[in-house]
């Protein structure tokens, strides 16, 4: 049996819990829901951002929103849910995003983190980038503040050390091992998938957490409106393989797409009825 765990990106001040409930109360089994949090949503272009509220330099404190501060307390109690940092306003620059850069990332995260502890009562020990993406010094700010990570082993944005090289020479054998397509077909798939930036290619995340500089952090698989569901069952079929982890990275607002709540089903049914996996926290992946 694997750990199989979901992680919802972009709840903020904005959020309607009953979107949340719209997204999440039919599912065939009970599946807990680790949720991302935006600790001050700033004016931005963001699905989950009101179209009148995406300028402007005014920040929203997810604590003003009693009706979702009383859901995730309920949740958070119940053990149907866990609560995540995600970057602190999550705004985007002219240069990329909030923890690529922005300044300040050590304040910004303590800041959120203490938001985040303060409104919901309970202990934050992952970060979430906004965009899945951090520079030098928002990975040192994340790695000082000793927090775990769901994000990539890659070289982008980290230090060049043997250690950054070692896991990326690691992950790249790992995904060409369990590519099944070949040496070509593994160059080509890589070249879509990286620099084509094509989501629609499969390639496999190493289903365990792994260490850098002594932090932990571990690799999700996204599923997005664009994202066929495919992938993401090959994803977890090497999970249950090797008895392993995954993690599926999906944003609540995706889910008034009607085919995407879809595909969404369909993948958890074929989890439950196919794998019988352990539906979990993402702090339960970090924990064994």
């Amino acid at each position: 049996m694997f750990e199989f765990a979901i992680r919802d990106d972009d709840l903020c001040y904005f959020t309607d819990p009953a979107e949340l409930r719209e997204a999440y109360d039919a599912l065939p089994v009970a599946v807990p829901v680790s949720f991302a949090v935006v600790p001050f949503q700033g004016c931005t272009e963001m699905p989950s951002v009101p179209s009148n509220r995406r300028s402007g330099d005014a920040e929203f404190p997810v604590g003003d929103n009693e009706a979702v501060v009383d859901y995730l307390r309920d949740a958070l109690a119940d053990g149907s849910a866990a609560v995540m940092q995600h970057g602190y306003n999550h705004v985007y620059y002219e240069d990329g995003p909030e923890f690529v850069a922005g300044d300040d990332l050590d304040d910004r995260l303590r800041r959120g983190r203490d938001h985040l502890e303060a409104t919901f009562h309970t202990e934050v020990d992952t970060f979430v980038p906004p965009s899945n993406q951090l520079s030098v010094a928002g990975l040192r700010a994340v790695k000082d503040a000793g927090m775990r990570t769901l994000y990539y082993p890659t070289p982008v944005g980290r230090p060049k050390t043997f250690e950054v090289v070692g896991l990326t020479v690691r992950d790249l054998l790992f995904k060409y091992r369990h590519k099944e397509t070949g040496p070509l077909g593994f160059l080509r798939d890589a070249d879509r998938f990286w620099r084509r930036e094509d989501r629609s290619v499969f390639m496999p995340v190493m289903p365990w957490t792994y260490e850098l500089g002594g932090v932990p952090e571990f690799s999700c698989v996204s599923m997005s409106r664009q994202t066929r569901g495919e992938p993401v069952k090959r994803q977890l079929d090497i999970a249950d393989r090797l008895d392993g982890k995954c993690c599926l990275a999906v944003h609540y607002h995706s889910f008034r797409d009607e085919g995407f709540r879809e595909r969404f089903y369909d993948v958890i049914e074929y989890a439950r009825r196919e794998l019988d996996p352990e539906f979990v926290t993402v702090d339960r992946l970090f924990e064994s």
